[in-house]
């Protein structure tokens, strides 16, 4: 049985061998993964030949600026210089809130958005409807040979507009819903030659997109609305998660084994109290459902207002008894969950409760490394910025064609279909009723595989710089861990000599791990738009099972890769390792003590991730007492607000950001101290000579001690 353990050991390598020099981090190193650095380097030299090629050859005006149906680059171009505002003829057959030559109706640029409301009609006097008609640019429409029903017919005018304005530069009506039975009788009147089932299915298809244009315009206008109306609230309850944050911090140093087991304990209550609350809630729309019901049946019926009917999504789940019945389910599954752990885990509590603790001591004593996130934060920031640049640059690389196109037969010289530019062509054209017309966007075939360049460099740079603060932040806890007496063996600037040391040796081994990461990244993304395909055209269970075991699968081995490079940059931190040789020797020893590892790391990170969930979700409930209602005392200072949920979920998504920032460095310092702690496990016996140099309540609760020169 003894061989049989020894064989176990020895497959996953040797433990490291006492050795009185070592104290920390090592001074005598070089660089690592050199070729992995001059292969990033010329990564970034050719993202920057495809920022520059998007730049020579692309054009982000013509994203900003709207396009008629001709091509023509409204309030730029020299035939629509002075026209800078997109007019559509008829905004109800766009499909979707698309401004651009894909909607299937005449665009044309104006000077100015409508002013007024005017709608079609065959009874209108005809001089009247020739001085509202907006048509395009080469009729006239006070050209008395043409019949105004002809002009709004065959699509050289609209036949309708209402009062609008200016939403990036394009026209868009205001109050739509209002104009919905004028519209529907101008859509009859202007084809009224149409069969009765045309007419129908264009009316029904206009009644669509009203309605559903009208109820987005309305959530969005509402839910910008108490944005604006409550910002100083979320800006102070973005102030407050920060305040608590640091208190949570600044508490655990201090009270670390106490504050933890109230953090579970509130995440409990926490739980039980939105199983409480959600289930008042469907106890009390049931009641009143049956009510109403009863009530309804004694009552006459009455005709519902658009606005009525047109509630928040918010709202209207929010009053759903099925939306309060799955909450309830959903938080008594976490808290059965969590009690279950509690009970099952709670002596390997104790151990990840004693490894926070000196994190927390380590954080006490090395403060700067609550601001180096930062530092990454704002270097991805800028990276997201350099992507979304080249992205629109590169987006914008098309080239607009045009042709020459004759009412009739071509002028001698001229050939119907051949390429032409608009400005040359108006001044030397003498032909009559031939006009240089938008053809095509010319899109270089290239181009699609510099975007994919283009979003490989973004992962790519985003996982290095994520990598290169892990590592700083490893090098400094490790330096904590390795000092016998904190108080004089801790370097003076431990945060900033483990960034020295990472800039000067081990840049390239952040590009190795990175790079690794990036590359199953991106298969990812290549097999999310695969499935996306297969799903519009294919219903076959079997090939959805399939893709979606492919997706999963994908998924746990980038969690995996992420494990093992995470703990191979604390060992190069720790040892100044290629990349490698310390994925290897960290799995090994991580191999080595795999009961600790599966139920400590895991536990710590639940223990952590608890700790988020209490900031974020205290933070949320007052938040919505706050906004709802709830707290009588202040319910009047509170500003109306249309949907009370738009700041509650704004305040929480940014809570949690700002809870997950500061809980980041504890996540790294647990995996670096845990680390050290198995190596100090392994290499120390407590003797004289191979003292441990873990905290009294890690060797108390192992029942391991340092033992004097008397014992």
């Amino acid at each position: 049985m003894g061989d049989k353990v020894e064989d176990e050991v020895n497959k996953y390598g040797t433990a490291h061998e006492f050795d009185p020099d070592f104290k920390g981090p090592v001074k005598s190193r070089s660089c690592t993964d050199i070729l992995c650095l001059l292969l990033f380097v010329m990564f970034l030299v050719g993202w920057g030949v495809v920022a520059a090629f998007g730049i020579i050859h692309g054009d982000p005006s013509r994203l900003v600026y709207p396009t008629d149906s001709r091509g023509q680059v409204c309030g730029r171009d020299p035939v629509v210089e002075k026209k800078p505002y997109l007019f559509f003829f008829d905004l109800t057959r766009c499909a979707t809130l698309k401004a651009s030559t894909g909607c299937p109706t005449p665009q044309i640029c104006v000077d100015k958005c409508p002013d007024k409301n005017w709608f079609y009609s065959p009874t209108t006097d005809d001089a009247e409807v020739r001085r509202n008609l907006k048509c395009q640019y080469d009729v006239d429409p006070f050209n008395t040979s043409i019949k105004t029903s002809d002009l709004v017919l065959n699509g050289k005018c609209a036949f309708y507009y209402v009062r609008s304005r200016e939403v990036g530069r394009r026209c868009i009506p205001e109050r739509v819903t209002e104009h919905t039975v004028d519209i529907i009788n101008s859509i009859d009147a202007a084809y009224a030659n149409q069969s009765s089932t045309q007419k129908f299915d264009m009316i029904m298809r206009s009644m669509k997109y009203v309605m559903r244009f009208a109820y987005w315009q309305e959530v969005a206008e509402g839910a910008f609305e108490d944005i604006k109306a409550t910002w100083h609230l979320i800006i102070g309850f973005c102030v407050l998660a920060m305040a608590v944050s640091l208190v949570w911090i600044f508490l655990l140093r201090f009270i670390s084994k106490v504050l933890i087991w109230f953090s579970m304990v509130a995440f409990v209550a926490i739980c039980a109290f939105a199983c409480y609350y959600s289930m008042s809630q469907y106890i009390y729309l049931r009641s009143r459902s049956a009510n109403s019901t009863e009530a309804a049946k004694e009552s006459s019926p009455q005709a519902l207002s658009i606005e009525q009917e047109l509630r928040s999504e918010f709202q209207k789940y929010s009053e759903r008894e099925s939306t309060w019945l799955v909450l309830f389910f959903v938080c008594l599954s976490l808290l059965v969950i969590c009690l279950l752990l509690l009970i099952i885990l709670r002596k390997r509590i104790n151990i990840a409760v004693a490894l926070i603790g000196q994190a927390s001591k380590a954080v006490g004593d090395m403060m700067s490394t609550l601001l180096l996130p930062v530092l990454p934060y704002l270097l991805q920031v800028v990276t997201i910025s350099v992507f979304c640049v080249v992205a629109v640059f590169l987006a914008s690389a098309g080239r607009p064609q045009y042709a020459v196109s004759c009412s009739g037969a071509c002028c001698p010289g001229l050939q119907e279909g051949a390429m032409c530019e608009p400005v040359h062509f108006n001044e030397t054209n003498a032909c009559a009723g031939a006009t240089c017309q938008f053809l095509k966007v010319y899109v270089n075939p290239h181009i699609p595989r510099l975007q994919i360049y283009n979003v490989f460099a973004l992962f790519w740079c985003l996982f290095f710089i994520s990598a290169m603060g892990e590592m700083v932040l490893a090098g400094a806890f490790s330096s904590w861990y390795w000092a016998f007496d904190k108080n004089k063996d801790l370097p003076l600037l431990p945060v900033t000599y483990s960034l020295g040391r990472t800039l000067r040796y081990h840049i390239g081994t952040l590009a190795f791990g990175s790079l690794i990461i990036a590359i199953v990244r991106m298969i990812r993304l290549i097999f999310e738009y695969i499935d996306k395909k297969v799903r519009e055209k294919t219903d076959s269970w079997l090939v959805k099972c399939l893709m979606c075991c492919c997706r999963c699968c994908l998924y746990c081995l980038e969690k995996f890769l992420k494990f093992v490079n995470r703990n191979a940059y604390v060992y190069c931190a720790i040892y100044g390792k290629n990349f490698c040789a310390s994925a290897r020797s960290s799995f090994s020893l991580l191999m080595r003590n795999i009961a600790r590892v599966v139920v400590l790391d895991k536990v710590t990170d639940f223990l952590l991730f608890i700790g988020k969930m209490v900031v974020t979700g205290g933070v949320g409930i007052v938040a919505y007492f706050v906004f709802s209602g709830g707290i009588q005392g202040i319910r009047s200072e509170i500003p109306h607000t249309n949907y009370y949920l738009t700041p509650v979920i704004l305040i929480t998504i940014v809570t949690y950001f700002i809870s997950s920032a500061f809980f980041s460095v504890y996540e790294i310092g647990v995996d670096t101290l845990f680390l050290c702690f198995l190596e100090d496990s392994e290499r120390n016996d407590g003797s004289e000579q191979k003292p441990y140099f873990m905290s009294k309540d890690l060797m108390k609760i192992l029942h391991k001690e340092n033992k004097t020169k008397e014992e």
